[in-house]
């Protein structure tokens, strides 16, 4: 037939595609529609800032913080619509148990006193080396720079050793009955600048105690002024 067709001119009959040959047509697949957003992103993965008149009418706080815009300025070039998140005032944890604390824990305290005191008894027991090295002269003048050199190094140390020692001991002293004076009286109401001056006086009482128990009462005044002023600068530097 098909050369029969050919010679007569006859255009070949299209024979119709069977089924297993025809392609099947594509299923459409559901569409998903996202919520309704501004800026690309769903609402659920935005900081919107609520409206404070609906949430004073409903009787809720306003949060609190500084707006920030990541896009400040790019916004134009970029092609982003603008976008603000609220920073927060204060710091944010993860845990429920984190945020509950307000201090640090009695190892952390130890750490932190001892160490520090041993290292500002150093600082001022090298600056008293120091003074003594420049104001008083030696009976034999050293003209040499190794003789000089030496004898720096012995004063500074000379200075620097009772200090740094005294000062870590009543490190030790303070941060461990501050920790016994908060975890006893807290539960009694009582407030921790109480606890820290207490801590204060014990302190330089047990420290001059075998010199006798009017050296022990002095050094127990001595310890309540300088908690006092650990309290003071606490409310500036809260880490303290």
């Amino acid at each position: 037939m098909g050369f029969l067709d050919r010679l007569t001119g006859r255009k070949p009959r299209e024979e119709p595609k069977s089924v297993e040959q025809a392609a099947p047509a594509p299923v459409a697949e559901p569409v998903t529609s996202l919520p309704s957003t501004s800026g690309g992103l769903p609402a659920e993965l935005r900081d919107a800032v609520p409206n404070n008149t609906l949430l004073s009418a409903a009787g809720i706080s306003a949060p609190q913080g500084k707006l920030y815009n990541p896009y400040e300025g790019l916004a134009t070039q970029i092609g982003t619509s603008k976008h603000a998140f609220r920073l927060p005032e204060g710091p944010e944890f993860v845990f429920e148990e984190e945020a509950s604390v307000r201090r640090r824990d009695w190892t952390q305290h130890l750490q932190f006193y001892c160490g520090g005191g041993y290292l500002a008894g150093g600082l001022v027991g090298v600056a008293g080396g120091l003074y003594k090295f420049a104001t008083v002269k030696p009976d034999v003048v050293t003209d040499t720079l190794k003789l000089k050199t030496n004898r720096l190094l012995n004063t500074c140390g000379s200075f620097a050793r009772p200090f740094s020692n005294s000062c870590g001991i009543l490190g030790l002293y303070f941060s461990g009955l501050e920790s016994l004076y908060v975890n006893q009286l807290e539960e009694l109401g009582v407030p921790d600048s109480v606890s820290t001056l207490l801590a204060g006086f014990s302190s330089g009482a047990l420290f001059r105690l075998p010199r006798g128990p009017r050296q022990a009462v002095v050094a127990g005044a001595v310890g309540v002024a300088a908690a006092g002023g650990i309290t003071a600068l606490r409310k500036v530097f809260p880490s303290l």
